[in-house]
């Protein structure tokens, strides 16, 4: 896995992307509506990197991601954000102080929209598997 130095720790290529990058800018759906390229210039670059990452994610990449969650939907680009995220829990959530640990994660997410989708899988995996 390729990786980049980025703050003084080493993260793999498409993690430094999105943490420069940052937060997507709103309103994928009305993008004709923008004066400017910009936005859909971001929404690209936003798109590469999540679409180049190599999951499992490990936590401190899930960090990145979970401060960096698309706000408002963004043509499955949030999908594939929420299972990169997932993918750093499937062996943490084996355990309740897992569960803990990983629900402590999704409640520093920057996206309600994100943050109830992950908190209602993760509720979901606790009732059937606890």
């Amino acid at each position: 896995m390729d990786k980049l130095k980025f703050g003084g720790k080493y993260y793999a290529k498409s993690s430094s992307k999105i943490k420069k990058i940052g937060v997507p800018p709103e309103g994928f759906a009305d993008s004709e509506k923008f004066a400017s390229e910009e936005p859909l210039d971001l929404w690209d670059d936003y798109q590469a990197a999540v679409d180049s990452i190599s999951q499992p994610i490990t936590w401190e990449e899930a960090q990145i991601l979970i401060k960096c969650c698309p706000t408002d939907k963004m043509a499955g680009i949030e999908w594939t954000t929420l299972h990169s995220i997932e993918s750093c829990g499937s062996d943490l959530i084996k355990t309740l102080e897992g569960v803990e640990k990983y629900k402590n994660l999704i409640n520093e997410c920057n996206s309600d929209m994100m943050k109830e989708m992950l908190l209602e899988r993760l509720e979901s995996y606790v009732s059937n598997h606890f």
